[in-house]
């Protein structure tokens, strides 16, 4: 009855034993992470550098032209959102920007004469588009573009001529395009390159040329303004 007893018992427990151990396994058992995603909010700041092409033409009512390009500080912040589907990730995003001095272009000697632009503000609302591998993105981006711009001519023969000078300052509406890539470096801070052109379009500066005798019609700068740029972004991701 006893060595009966004792084979029964062994037997049961080899049953409950193969029982515990998955238990003990699935316990035991690594969570899956958890796929980062880029849905949601975020604000953040940028800086970097613009390159400002200045392309100035019928500069005293002739078919002189000059193109002149100028590198400026840029720095503002930018707030945004992203939908992710799958790794296919949407968003929007607004930003505001600030500039130093662009370019400018001056005739030395007796004519002494000059042509300067910069845009000294500068705001976008993209759209963005973009692919999402695990914690990294690259996207494309695109939309409308406004910008302070600031235009000047001298066309006396004298840069002690002061009342020669006609400056504009305007506010320009224009589109700008380009891309980067992003990388969430934890649950809420990103990091990211980005680049963009933008194109400001078409202003014109006017005024008289009171010593040029005869010839005293309308001295025209036509100024084009496009810049490039290049920034570091950091995000907050909420």
């Amino acid at each position: 009855m006893k060595y009966k007893g004792f084979l029964l018992a062994t037997a049961g427990g080899l049953a409950v034993a193969p029982g515990a151990q998955a238990a003990d396994m699935l316990v035991k058992a690594p969570l899956a992470p958890v796929a980062p995603s880029w849905t949601g909010w975020y604000i953040g700041a940028h800086a970097g550098a613009a390159w400002q092409n200045m392309s100035a033409a019928n500069i005293y009512g002739g078919s002189e032209q000059n193109h002149v390009d100028g590198s400026s500080f840029i720095g503002g912040g930018q707030l945004g959102y992203n939908w992710q589907h799958g790794s296919s990730v949407f968003g929007i995003e607004a930003d505001i920007s600030g500039l130093s001095n662009g370019p400018s272009w001056h005739a030395g000697g007796t004519l002494a004469k000059s042509v300067s632009t910069s845009t000294n503000w500068l705001s976008t609302i993209r759209g963005r588009m973009g692919l999402a591998v695990a914690d990294t993105m690259v996207y494309a981006t695109g939309g409308v573009a406004f910008g302070g711009v600031k235009n000047s001519q001298h066309v006396c023969s004298s840069p002690s001529h002061t009342f020669c000078t006609k400056s504009e300052s305007t506010t320009r509406v224009g589109w700008t395009i380009g891309g980067g890539v992003e990388h969430m470096w934890d649950a809420h801070w990103t990091i990211g390159l980005e680049g963009l052109f933008v194109d400001l379009g078409e202003s014109k500066v006017s005024n008289p040329d009171p010593f040029a005798g005869s010839d005293n019609a309308l001295k025209n700068t036509t100024f084009r303004n496009q810049l490039v740029i290049g920034r570091f972004k950091l995000n907050y991701k909420f």
